[in-house]
């Protein structure tokens, strides 16, 4: 990979996703999301943080080398900060729960204990003409929600996303000619992938 500053992004602006577990995945990015995707408004400034994470453990051997390592799972989180408050910010904040509207009043009323509704989620942003979408088909609202009522700044309801087992887990689709070739660059992977290994026979 040379170095390139066309392919530098920048995450400027961007939109976050939600629909009920089961909606299909976006495939393209030139095309708005269907209906049951909710978005979820302003974010804050800090944007979208995404963990991949992957604990493993080190297998050694009895004459004291390392051996292999081994995975033993790939925690991933998505996190943000949401800063409208609506029907649909406070239900995937909280893990579910119901509106009522009775006249010009409504209420809130927050999931049983043990409930915690799954979601698929997309997060959207864009960099001039590059657009990209991470796409995930189960999530689950995982983390503490800590709030605050001030006179000097917005209401912010600050979310961590677990992402559970899917498959995929999770997408990545996006229009950036960068990403084109599969392994970042080199025009002989296809041919490379297609070569087979020598024959062992006599």
């Amino acid at each position: 990979m040379a170095i390139n500053a066309d392919e530098v992004r920048v995450a400027g602006t961007g939109r976050v996703f939600t629909a009920p577990k089961g909606t299909a995945l976006p495939t393209t990015v030139d095309t708005a999301l269907p209906a049951e995707w909710n978005d979820l408004g302003y974010v804050t400034t800090d944007g979208v943080s995404f963990t991949f994470s992957r604990e493993t453990e080190d297998l050694a051997a009895w004459q004291g080398d390392k051996i292999r390592v081994l995975s033993l799972s790939e925690p991933k989180m998505v996190e943000f900060t949401l800063m409208q408050t609506d029907a649909a910010v406070l239900q995937n904040a909280f893990g579910g729960g119901t509106i009522d509207t009775v006249g010009a009043v409504t209420t809130y009323t927050p999931p049983a204990r043990g409930e915690n509704v799954e979601r698929a989620m997309c997060i959207e942003f864009v960099d001039g003409d590059i657009t990209y979408r991470y796409a995930f088909g189960r999530v689950q609202q995982e983390g503490d929600v800590n709030f605050v009522l001030t006179r000097e700044g917005a209401v912010e309801y600050p979310v961590t996303f677990g992402v559970l087992e899917a498959t995929p887990a999770y997408t990545i689709i996006t229009n950036d000619p960068g990403m084109a070739s599969a392994d970042g660059g080199d025009d002989n992977a296809v041919a490379k992938s297609s070569l087979k290994a020598p024959s062992m026979s006599n």
